[in-house]
């Protein structure tokens, strides 16, 4: 059968002709695993060249001072939220289109040599998008290793118009690595998109999977929801007797926390002399509540030392 190889794939060889070091090697054997198309056809090529990778990650870790590289990202906002998938996706073009990011946007492999990072607005909070170098087995593990394991969520992107079973091999070999994480079928416009969205959703079991367009803006706002519950957080106001609550800032949570939770987040010492709450949501108005009355996403609390 044969490899029916595309253009950018010799490409990427040439790059790996006239490379002179190990790191270049590496990035262009990499580009070419993530170019070549899934099938019987490429199976001895993609074999010969994982082996390649397998030498030159050896050779690299040999050489005397050989640099890891490795990326720290500084969390801001409510959560950090990774946009992590094989080689052209659509990652940079989701985060143009649900942040103020600006990342390079192409349509060949690895774009994106760097984190780039951007801040989604959900109703009244900023979850930090990060957008990373694309996956790869090896080198992955050796650049991101920290941020996986760090971060809230792990935003794992699918191209819906490419091969899935490929691109969920890659997620099982990283889901079991961060806290939570979701699937994004991105490319929902494209022919063969729709059928591998439903195939997608039956190999997923028990983890959410949503199907979006980035390009034609399709499905983004009910993303933005799922991103928000799948991090398993709420917000919660607090209000002084007899006043409006501050609706300005909420105070976030983690689901499943209580009274003493929500008071030790403004201050611990405030926390130490707490009597009870009042809570107000869509059931209660002004319910006395204990320390240990589990919270809502968007109770108003009133606390009563």
């Amino acid at each position: 059968m044969p490899a029916n190889l595309p253009p950018h794939y010799f490409t990427a060889e040439k790059k790996l002709r006239f490379a002179t070091n190990p790191q270049d090697k590496i990035l262009a054997i990499h580009e070419m695993l993530g170019i070549m198309p899934h099938h019987k056809g490429t199976d001895r090529l993609r074999g010969d060249l994982r082996t390649k990778l397998a030498k030159l990650n050896k050779e690299l870790q040999k050489k005397k001072g050989a640099r890891i590289f490795s990326y720290s990202v500084k969390k801001e906002g409510v959560a950090q939220v990774l946009l992590i998938g094989l080689p052209n996706v659509g990652k940079s073009k989701i985060l143009s289109v649900l942040s103020n990011a600006e990342p390079e946007i192409a349509s060949y492999a690895f774009t994106t040599g760097t984190p780039v990072i951007g801040m989604m607005k959900f109703e009244n909070v900023q979850i930090q998008l990060v957008d990373l170098p694309a996956l790869t087995h090896e080198f992955t593990k050796r650049w991101l290793g920290s941020l996986i394991y760090s971060a809230e969520l792990l935003l794992f992107v699918i191209d819906l118009n490419s091969d899935i079973n490929s691109n969920m091999e890659e997620f099982e070999d990283l889901r079991g690595k961060a806290r939570k994480s979701m699937i994004v079928g991105n490319k929902l416009d494209l022919p063969k998109s729709k059928k591998n969205l439903i195939a997608l959703k039956e190999k997923s079991e028990g983890i959410s999977v949503m199907g979006i367009s980035a390009e034609k803006l399709i499905g983004l706002e009910d993303l933005k929801t799922q991103i928000y519950k799948s991090l398993e957080i709420i917000r919660v106001y607090t209000k002084e007797p007899r006043k409006q609550p501050d609706f300005g800032e909420p105070v976030v949570l983690n689901c499943g926390s209580t009274v003493i939770n929500a008071a030790r987040e403004i201050h611990k010492d405030f926390a130490g002399g707490l009597n009870y709450a009042r809570i107000w949501n869509k059931k209660s108005n002004g319910l006395r509540a204990g320390k240990e009355h589990k919270l809502e996403d968007g109770d108003i609390i009133e606390f009563h030392i």
